[in-house]
């Protein structure tokens, strides 16, 4: 069965990065979903397929958390492994993989973790896009992102499901102007479900691209990137799914010529802008709180 509804690429990154001509490579795989006291769940298991097609195939584990099933691992697989309640587990199988493999899942207790977004002087900001990342030193970087976006409220504040008892993690944010940011690392028990404030820094800059034909008239309808430098983002949040939206955004000029980006992080920046008859590229500098125009002509 496919579906792709609910999960999100990285950029054209190529799930695990292999190739799609590899043979068929047939994996019998068994194993168990279970609590961290060992109690088995009820949940599915999702294996996510890149060779020879994208494809998302859901296996149903009943209650005594046992499953067996097939999988063609020639491309290399991703294992997703749900069940209500708990955070999700993941494992990365290596393409060409065949026989039989055994995977045991172990998902942590959760528990809701209220969290909430303030700025500067800490007014509560809304419509910030949440999403917790454990922490996991030596994981092979993700290719798949398995949860929506949920965004704070009026007030900024945000019910975060299933949030690990007693695992480290991390909350990463993107609100609306402002660069990306992540919480300080937490570790929570049982019972305890508030966090501290997740403060925003300066506002991101605003770019402006004007872009004109040789005749000085409008240019509608035309992709424009533009990347940021992340030099600024700490080694520690270049794995978030939320973060790299800021560095790498894409807009269609607008019946007037223009399109604006917001919240671009501070530093050097590329903008790019491509048409069916020509190319162009403009580099400079953005900075915080700062609105930098591009005039950019096709010649």
């Amino acid at each position: 069965m496919r579906n792709t509804k609910g999960f999100e690429l990285l950029g054209s990154v190529v799930l695990l990065g292999l190739a799609v001509c590899a043979p068929a490579a047939a994996l019998d795989i068994t194993g168990t979903l279970e609590d961290v006291n060992g109690n088995p769940l009820a949940g599915t298991i999702t294996v996510i397929q890149e060779t020879p097609h994208l494809s998302f195939t859901h296996h149903e584990v009943d209650k005594t958390g046992e499953f067996k099933f097939t999988a063609d691992a020639s491309g290399g697989l991703v294992l997703y492994a749900a069940a209500p309640g708990h955070p999700t587990g993941e494992r990365l199988i290596p393409a060409g993989r065949s026989g039989l493999l055994t995977v045991d899942f172990e998902l942590p207790l959760g528990q809701n973790v209220k969290a909430r977004v303030v700025d500067a002087e800490g007014r509560g900001v809304p419509g910030a896009a949440l999403r917790v990342r454990y922490y996991e030193p030596g994981k092979p970087l993700r290719r798949v992102a398995f949860e929506t976006d949920d965004l704070t409220d009026g007030d900024g504040y945000l019910l975060l499901q299933n949030v690990g008892i007693d695992v480290p993690f991390v909350v990463d944010v993107l609100a609306p102007r402002y660069p990306p940011v992540s919480s300080e690392r937490t570790r929570l028990a049982a019972g305890e479900t508030k966090m501290e404030d997740i403060v925003l820094g300066k506002p991101g800059a605003t770019v402006v691209v004007g872009l004109v034909d040789k005749a000085g008239n409008p240019v509608s309808g035309a992709g424009v990137m533009l990347l940021a430098d992340p030099a600024g983002l700490p080694a520690e949040s270049r794995g978030s799914w939320l973060h790299h939206r800021a560095f790498r955004q894409r807009a269609v000029t607008s019946s007037l010529g223009n399109v604006r980006f917001n919240g671009v992080p501070p530093g050097h920046i590329i903008v790019r802008v491509k048409t069916a008859d020509a190319a162009l590229e403009h580099r400079g500098t953005a900075v915080s709180d700062e609105e930098l125009q591009v005039s950019l002509v096709l010649r």
